[in-house]
């Protein structure tokens, strides 16, 4: 060894002597060392062979840290503290670092500077991978979307690891497992929406998919007819996978497609287990109960089956709105008397575009807590008009003091009353719900929002005492939509109550 390499060699030596170490409980402690480390490993001085030599070791640990975090962004709403919004920013950054080195990795090997050490681009591209789908993860959790260019790195490690020319009908071709199934895994997650999930559900989902995410079927070739359920991506622009059914694909080279519909088949198996009498399946996530899990996997199933798409244009738009958010804060402001005394509940927001069935709102004043995908908001333009019902179904917080909704749009005005469900071993009190008018997009039924969990037989009790007192016993017809905050059901009111 030589001089220099030796010096070079000292100068990591800090670096792997942490590398080394056991993983501390205290995520802090450990993050603000993998940043301080990468910092160091990005100076002048520092030879790129010797910071290459240090990335598997970086690769492990990083994820071991990520590890760490996701509880505490899972436990989090949004927008999250300044303290855990900074810990996400410096995390995300950290794992793109990693994922830029095994880039530079891979330019060496391409170009033959690094003859010494033996380098499988295949094997660099599946770690790099696995980086970024927790990149992905990560990001997701704490409000935002993918980082600038992620989508571009991801499909360029994903080429990089097929090592053979591909057949025109399986653009996975002769890919490497590894690099294929970290692949797979970005394409899934995204697929599902995770920016109208959870914390909690974004993790289990995530576990879930480290071991069902093979079953994404990707090919180069348009799917024929029926491939509605089909996305498409564009490996040269710098963007997330598209619905075929939200946007038709462009006529050039070098499309990639994918189906997760074989991932829908086997969350309707679970669904049936989870509600059945047996034992649920043992190799599931425990993140989420029985109930919680079987909610999830109806959502994402519907994502993977069937895209959403855009019914109406979205007009950009900018007017402030008055906006209450939870359904218990909604029900108790419907029980005020007067429209002015209903405006302690609300806090001001800005509507930056809208449709005939939803609206993309910020913050303007106030400060936003306790918000997560799927809760209730009532927004109104006026004192003089009536609130708007919807539900949030995304949120994006790039910084602890913005904060971005997208809304659905189920009603244009509701009732206040209670509802007792009943069934069950123990007595059931009656919880707040909200009752709407008929919803074109259901039927021909009243609908009742309640809180997550109100459901459990056909018949309930209902009763409304807002200008007189009304009881009657109603009988459930369908569960509509259920969200892990609320869930809405159409009904009648029984002729025969028992």
């Amino acid at each position: 060894m030589s001089a220099a390499d030796t010096s070079q060699s000292d100068r990591t030596a800090p670096v792997l002597d942490w590398l080394a170490t056991e993983l501390s409980a205290d995520a802090d402690l450990e993050l603000a060392a993998l940043v301080r480390h990468l910092d160091e490993l990005g100076r002048p001085e520092i030879s790129r062979n010797q910071f290459h030599r240090c990335l598997d070791l970086l690769h492990t640990r990083s994820l071991a840290i990520s590890g760490l975090f996701r509880h505490r962004f899972a436990a989090a709403t949004l927008p999250l503290t300044v303290s855990l919004h900074r810990s996400a920013t410096r995390l995300v950054s950290a794992l793109g670092k990693i994922a830029a080195g095994y880039e530079e990795v891979l330019a060496e090997v391409r170009h033959r500077l690094v003859r010494t050490v033996r380098r499988n681009p295949e094997a660099i591209s599946a770690k790099a991978l696995e980086v970024l789908g927790e990149q992905l993860t990560i990001a997701h959790l704490a409000g935002n979307s993918a980082p600038f260019e992620f989508w571009l790195r991801a499909h360029s490690f994903f080429r990089t690891s097929k090592v053979d020319s591909t057949p025109a009908d399986a653009a996975a071709g002769q890919a490497s497992e590894g690099a294929l199934r970290a692949y797979k895994y970005i394409l899934a997650f995204s697929a599902a929406q995770p920016e109208g999930l959870t914390g909690t559900e974004i993790n289990w989902l995530s576990e879930y998919l480290a071991g069902s995410a093979k079953n994404i079927i990707i090919r180069s070739s348009l799917p024929g007819e029926g491939g509605f359920g089909w996305l498409w991506i564009d490996p040269d622009q710098d963007t997330p996978p598209i619905s075929i059914s939200r946007r038709d694909p462009p006529e050039v080279d070098g499309l990639i497609y994918f189906t997760a519909e074989e991932l829908a088949r086997r969350a309707t198996a679970l669904i049936e287990q989870l509600e059945g009498e047996g034992e649920p399946p043992g190799n599931l996530p425990t993140s989420l109960g029985r109930a919680e899990t079987a909610t999830l996997l109806r959502r994402v199933r519907e994502y993977w089956t069937s895209p959403p798409h855009r019914e109406h244009p979205r007009r950009r738009n900018q007017y402030a709105v008055s906006v209450c958010c939870g359904l218990e804060s909604i029900w108790k402001m419907l029980r005020e008397a007067s429209s002015i005394a209903q405006t302690r509940f609300a806090t001001q927001w800005m509507v930056v575009n809208e449709s005939p069935t939803g609206y993309a709102i910020m913050q303007v004043t106030g400060t936003a807590n306790a918000l997560t995908p799927g809760i209730a908001i009532a927004l109104r333009r006026s004192q003089d008009e009536p609130w708007t019902l919807c539900v949030v179904r995304w949120i994006r917080s790039e910084t602890p003091e913005q904060i971005e909704l997208g809304l659905q749009v189920i009603a244009n005005t509701a009732r206040p009353v209670t509802v007792g469900f009943r069934g069950g071993a123990q007595p059931r009190p009656m919880r707040p719900a909200l009752v709407v008018p008929p919803i074109a997009a259901l039927g021909r039924q009243q609908a009742i929002l309640a809180p997550a969990g109100t459901y459990s037989a056909r018949r309930f009790m209902l009763v409304s005492d807002i200008h007189r007192l009304y009881i009657a016993q109603g009988r459930l017809l369908s569960l509509d939509m259920q969200t892990p905050a609320v869930e809405l059901f159409q009904y009648e009111i029984d002729p025969y109550p028992l």
